[in-house]
């Protein structure tokens, strides 16, 4: 088990895997993958989050782009806080 441990860490794996459909992203002119927000994750949570883009109607990943967090606005009421 510490041998997958080991490797997961090299990889860049540690921790949960994102959830593609519950983070806002958009895209970013990119040459590689360097840069994305999905970069570390397993290629099933990279497939999740192209498939996610292709319903938000964003460039796929493998023209060009990469994944990165929206900017959000500060001054936003966040809806989840304001559910308590």
């Amino acid at each position: 088990m510490s041998r997958n441990v080991s490797i997961l860490k090299w990889l860049g794996q540690e921790g949960e895997p994102l959830s593609p459909e519950d983070i806002q992203f958009t895209t970013k002119p990119a040459k590689s993958c360097r840069g994305c927000l999905f970069e570390h994750q397993r290629s099933a949570v990279c497939d999740r989050a192209c498939q996610a883009a292709q319903r938000a109607e964003l460039a796929h990943c493998e023209r060009g782009f990469v994944y990165v967090a929206k900017p959000v606005d500060t001054r936003q009421f966040s809806i989840i806080e304001g559910a308590h």
